[in-house]
């Protein structure tokens, strides 16, 4: 039998508040927090929502209450707008608008020849990895879930993009659960708590004062970077 990819992993996240998973690459961030979607059962142990184990939800039930993007995102060829739909078939204009504004996608969305009805060609091949990245963002903020696993969200992002997403995840963390795994020191740099995993364990876990030094990372002196070295 294949050996577990993660081993006696413990803990809590949120309620609200904006958590990292870090670690070098084959650590197990990824396979995590798929466990934490529900998209792999662990064969040891659960994962608790609110007090309830996982396993007696239904897919479209984790859908509503957790968004997930994973690591490489694909569109499927159709329009932007119902690539969009795919994540809520009802929802209105006003929460599209306000899944690719906090997405940072509406502006250039605007832009292109036919706006929100530009075609998407199979794996969204027309757009570059920052804008797939972006619109497959807004795809996963659609349901507004109060829960947000996000793996490397800001990786296909240049640093005006990702700066102003930080942003956005770090307002939207007052009011939900949000889980990244990145290796983005403007990202860990805004988080609550930080877990650092190594073959499949957790080696380090804590306040993110207490574990950005570990990684190298140091916190701007007050009064250095406004806004940005802060807490909320």
């Amino acid at each position: 039998s294949k050996a577990p990819q993660i081993n006696d992993v413990s803990g809590q996240f949120g309620p609200n508040g904006l958590h990292a998973i870090v670690g070098a690459n084959g650590s197990g961030k990824s396979t995590l927090l798929k466990i934490m979607r529900g998209l792999y059962t662990p064969v040891h142990g659960r994962v608790v929502l609110d007090g309830a184990d996982m396993v007696q939800f239904s897919n479209a039930d984790l859908s509503r209450w957790i968004g997930y993007l994973p690591q490489q995102v694909s569109l499927v060829s159709s329009t932007v707008r119902e690539n969009l739909l795919m994540a809520k078939p009802d929802a209105s204009d006003e929460e599209i608008l306000l899944a690719t504004r906090r997405a940072f996608a509406h502006d250039f969305l605007l832009d292109l020849p036919d706006g929100y009805g530009t075609q998407v060609s199979e794996g969204g091949r027309r757009f570059s990895g920052g804008q797939r990245k972006r619109i497959a963002i807004a795809q996963t903020l659609m349901q507004d879930p109060p829960v947000l696993l996000l793996d490397e969200p800001t990786s296909d992002l240049d640093r005006a993009a990702e700066l102003a997403f930080v942003a956005t995840l770090k307002e939207l963390s007052r009011d939900h659960t949000v889980v990244v795994v990145t290796h983005s020191p403007a990202l860990l740099l805004q988080c609550n708590g930080i877990v650092v995993m190594d073959k499949g364990k957790v080696v380090a876990a804590g306040a993110a004062a207490q574990i950005l030094p570990k990684l190298g990372i140091s916190q701007p002196t007050a009064g250095a970077e406004k806004g940005v070295s802060h807490a909320a």
